[in-house]
């Protein structure tokens, strides 16, 4: 099964659900895309990703206009929270699409 991702930046809260929507199993392939992409992952989502044992230093964000949607089976248009800029507002934000992530999932 083939899912898109959908946020606003792929910056922070994208990247982290598609990593947790992989993790629930190897048959999903998982893209993550943003609206209006920023040039980089945010450091604290590679940091607070990092402790789940997930590595996402690398991730380049990504158009979502550069795919076409009806390639993939599903769209999860991924929650996007504001953040406060603290190491445990980080990890309260990765716990909270972590559960969300896991409930998209468990709904397919």
């Amino acid at each position: 099964m083939k899912i898109l991702v959908v946020t606003e930046t792929d910056a922070c809260c994208g990247p982290m659900a598609a990593a947790f929507l992989r993790d629930y199993s190897l048959s999903l392939e998982v893209v993550s895309a943003g609206m209006n992409p920023l040039e980089s992952v945010d450091p604290m989502v590679v940091t607070v990703m990092k402790e789940c044992l997930i590595d996402l230093l690398d991730y380049q964000p990504k158009k979502v206009s550069d795919f076409d949607p009806s390639a993939f089976d599903v769209v999860y248009e991924c929650p996007e929270r504001p953040c406060q800029k603290t190491i445990e507002a980080y990890r309260e934000l990765r716990d909270f699409i972590k559960n969300d992530a896991y409930l998209f999932f468990r709904s397919l």
